[in-house]
């Protein structure tokens, strides 16, 4: 029996819902006139969040010579995208640390696949010579969210029936969900984040993941090319280009060079297990 695109649907508008400060805190950065200020009370109302962005800039990816005390001085020294990122990470961990055998993850394969995405548009920023929005790291964190409901109804018939069209059509994996199911776990990942009420950057963001020039924004090919790149790191077996569209148009939007994507997966290969650990 196929999958009824209707009850995926249903599902992704029942999943629970995030933290009122979280929301309210992206909605805020998506805004084009947040300030310091505003974004201090936000996250200083969440004792949870408050404490953990203060541990975050005082690490080691982060800290100086003087400790940070306080949320605004967090704020100014990670970058509203970065204080955005960790907030969606300490809200989602527990929901994608999860095994996902249909998709081939075992327990902390997504969670880390997520982080490594997130800090490879990190890095992304950082090489970019144009400035990246600050929705990006989040959208690049939550890309894969979908998986969680569609996981849900891949049984073994049709895990078989989608391994069939990868084989024979030569389809990628998202390919064969849209040849197959009619939709994929990007577009399910959409409806998710419209649920929370996510900005339409984030929305996009993860609904276009696999195909960055039809969303036709900057998140999108951040987001793209995050996951090609956290692929590349953790994906040991795989092949440089083995399930992923071109990163071409990636390339030619963000104005960077095979050579800085090259410098981008050492860095994330280098730090991924610290940035878990910042993460966790």
């Amino acid at each position: 029996m196929m999958i009824q695109v209707e009850a995926l649907v249903k599902q992704a508008h029942a999943v629970q819902p995030l933290p009122a400060s979280v929301s309210r805190l992206a909605a805020l950065i998506a805004s084009d006139s947040w300030s310091i200020e505003e974004i201090e009370e936000v996250i200083s109302l969440d004792q949870g969040l408050t404490a953990n962005l203060l541990r975050l800039a005082n690490s080691a990816a982060f800290a100086s010579m003087s400790e940070i005390t306080g949320v605004r001085e967090a704020v100014v020294r990670m970058g509203a995208g970065a204080v955005l990122s960790l907030a969606m990470a300490a809200s989602v961990h527990s929901r994608l640390d999860r095994p996902i055998p249909q998709y081939g993850l075992s327990e902390g394969d997504l969670w880390r696949h997520s982080v490594a995405s997130a800090l490879a548009a990190q890095q992304i920023g950082r090489a970019c010579t144009k400035r990246l929005p600050p929705e990006c790291f989040t959208a690049a964190l939550l890309h894969d969210i979908g998986k969680l409901i569609m996981c849900r109804h891949l049984s073994p018939e049709i895990l078989e029936i989608l391994g069939h069209a990868r084989r024979e059509g030569h389809l990628s994996a998202v390919r064969a969900e849209i040849a197959v199911l009619e939709v994929h776990h990007g577009e399910l990942g959409g409806l998710i984040a419209q649920h929370w009420g996510l900005p339409e950057g984030i929305v996009r963001g993860i609904q276009y993941h696999h195909e960055p020039q039809a969303g036709n924004s900057v998140t999108c090919h951040v987001t793209h090319l995050s996951n090609t790149i956290a692929h590349r790191v953790l994906d040991d077996d795989a092949p440089r280009h083995s399930d992923e569209e071109s990163i071409e148009p990636d390339i030619d939007a963000l104005d960077l060079s095979e050579h800085r994507i090259d410098e981008i997966c050492e860095t994330v290969a280098l730090r991924i297990d610290e940035v878990m650990l910042e993460y966790t």
